[in-house]
């Protein structure tokens, strides 16, 4: 196959080896070290994307599953559980990081909104427990069509936000342009 994954001959039940001419084989992907050399530009990539990602304030779940399937080799099912550990990672630095901060308009309040965290943990979890059921039932051919057109409809509804974000601060920046120059 390729560098990535192991075969070797799979015995029958008496310990025998099955004879030649009869494809037995079993292929697992490979262990984790020694990293090939592009594992080591896919940690670094991954690395920065998801640290951009939290940044950002955004999970990256959606970049992460194709970077985990392009530079480790991995199917769908195993790169979505990556992304999936990648995200928690990314959320517990971030809630630490953020846990003693103050909100800039209220000195005695937290920067986290708990009554937020109130609303949105119930949808989140039934959010997480549908993934789940889909994860488990669906075939992975399925499941990587799915994530395909999410992220073609997330693309598309990112770029009309840019398209009218953009267009209202050009028509800001003309309006103070023309008040400058009356002034």
């Amino acid at each position: 196959m390729n560098d990535f994954f192991i075969c070797k001959d799979i015995e029958d039940l008496a310990g025998r080896v099955i004879p030649d001419g009869v494809e037995a084989k079993e292929c697992v992907h490979k262990p984790l070290w020694p990293l090939e050399p592009k594992e080591w530009v896919g940690t670094f990539v991954f690395s920065l994307i998801m640290c951009l990602s939290n940044v950002a304030g955004i999970g990256g779940g959606g970049v992460a599953i194709p970077l985990a399937m392009y530079f480790f080799n991995l199917s769908t099912k195993p790169a979505i559980a990556i992304s999936s550990f990648s995200i928690m990672l990314s959320t517990l630095t971030r809630f630490f990081y953020n846990f003693n901060e103050r909100h800039p308009d209220k000195p005695n309040a937290c920067c986290i909104d708990y009554n937020m965290t109130n609303v949105m943990m119930p949808l989140t979890m039934l959010g997480s427990l549908v993934g789940a059921f889909i994860y488990l039932l669906f075939p992975e051919l399925l499941i990587t069509i799915i994530l395909t057109l999410l992220l073609m409809v997330l693309s598309w509804e990112s770029g009309k936000k840019f398209i009218q974000i953009y267009n209202k601060e050009k028509q800001q920046e003309l309006e103070k342009a023309k008040k400058a120059q009356k002034n």
